[in-house]
């Protein structure tokens, strides 16, 4: 394999509960040792190396097609000594739950899954928190429950599901709190409207998924998932439900909080039209007697009076001030 992989095995042994690690010169010899099934990780820039692993398993190489494509799909195919399938799990997860100064959008990175009878190979392209975390879990998770291979993969499934729902929680909480802040534009604020609208189809498409990946392994009879492992995923299979209804929950709160900001604006346009409005009916009268008083007639009232340049603006100020009273008294003009 080539410099750019990193390759991590473990190896489980039902008779003594003991799990041991083991690098790619070691491979051979686990595979070959009857009493142990093994979980062999590998991250790679590039397939070549996975390619590799898969002829030393045996397994078609076909189970590796159309690793870069865009889209997020499942894409579940079962070969004579093996299922795989592909997962997806959130780059650093962490980063998502702090919503106080806004929210960043998620973005997912995929992994392939190949589950056999004595093994199971994950592959990724960058590093991932979830494979750190079921590295360090894993061994107290097989002496506590592990009998096949399946709870590798139970593990891998269970992890992402739970950051799922996590993170769809930390992007409800920003929906909840969201309004407008001090200093914020309405520009920013429709941008973060917008992340939080991706954030929760990405998370739908995650979830969607999984659930597929943990509706096949649950139903389907198949000598790579044992009887108690079907029961698991099936128990995990109604988890992903509840996941992918709390989603649908958020797109709703999404449309509320949408409506609320739509109906805020409606209300801001409204009061600045009628602010206009009243001016507008103040400054009418006015316009009128100022157009009256410069027509070019020889014979106007107090054109010719000392004070009726006076007389005129004290007559425009009483009705604009008795008209700004009338308004303030029906309520058209606030405190």
């Amino acid at each position: 394999m080539t410099t750019a992989s990193r390759f991590h095995g473990f190896s489980f042994r039902l008779r003594d509960r003991e799990v041991r690690e083991f690098g790619e010169d070691r491979l051979a010899t686990e595979l070959g040792d009857a009493d142990v099934f093994s979980w062999i990780d590998l991250e790679s820039s590039t397939k070549t190396p996975l390619l590799d692993l898969l002829a030393c398993l045996g397994v078609d190489a076909k189970v590796a097609d159309r690793l870069d494509a865009p889209e997020i799909l499942p894409w579940i195919v079962e070969r004579p000594n093996c299922v795989a399938f592909r997962l997806y799990e959130i780059d650093r997860p962490e980063r998502h739950l702090d919503t106080a100064a806004g929210i960043r959008a998620m973005e997912a990175s995929r992994m392939l899954v190949i589950l056999g009878k004595d093994f199971v190979v994950t592959w990724h392209a960058c590093p991932l928190d979830v494979v750190d975390e079921v590295k360090a879990t894993c061994g107290d998770a097989f002496r506590l429950a592990g009998r096949t291979p399946n709870f590798v993969a139970f593990l891998f499934l269970q992890r992402c599901l739970y950051d799922y729902a996590d993170l769809n929680l930390a992007n409800d909480n920003f929906l909840d709190g969201f309004g407008p802040a001090p200093g914020r534009s309405c520009a920013s604020n429709a941008e973060q409207i917008e992340v939080a609208g991706r954030n929760i189809l990405t998370l739908k498409k995650l979830a969607t998924s999984l659930h597929i990946v943990c509706m096949l392994l649950a139903t389907k009879r198949t000598p790579f998932v044992s009887d108690e492992g079907r029961a698991s995923f099936r128990d995990l299979q109604e988890n992903a439900i509840s996941v992918r209804s709390a989603v649908d929950d958020s797109r709703d709160l999404l449309n509320g909080v949408l409506g609320s900001l739509q109906t805020e604006a409606a209300n801001r346009t409204s009061e600045i039209a009628g602010v206009l409005t009243v001016v507008s009916v103040i400054m009418l009268p006015l316009g009128l007697l100022a157009g009256i008083w410069g027509m070019n007639f020889e014979v106007l009232p107090l054109v010719k009076h000392e004070y009726g340049f006076w007389l005129l603006m004290g007559g425009m100020v009483t009705i604009a001030a008795l008209l700004f009273w009338t308004f303030r008294r029906v309520g058209w003009i606030r405190r």
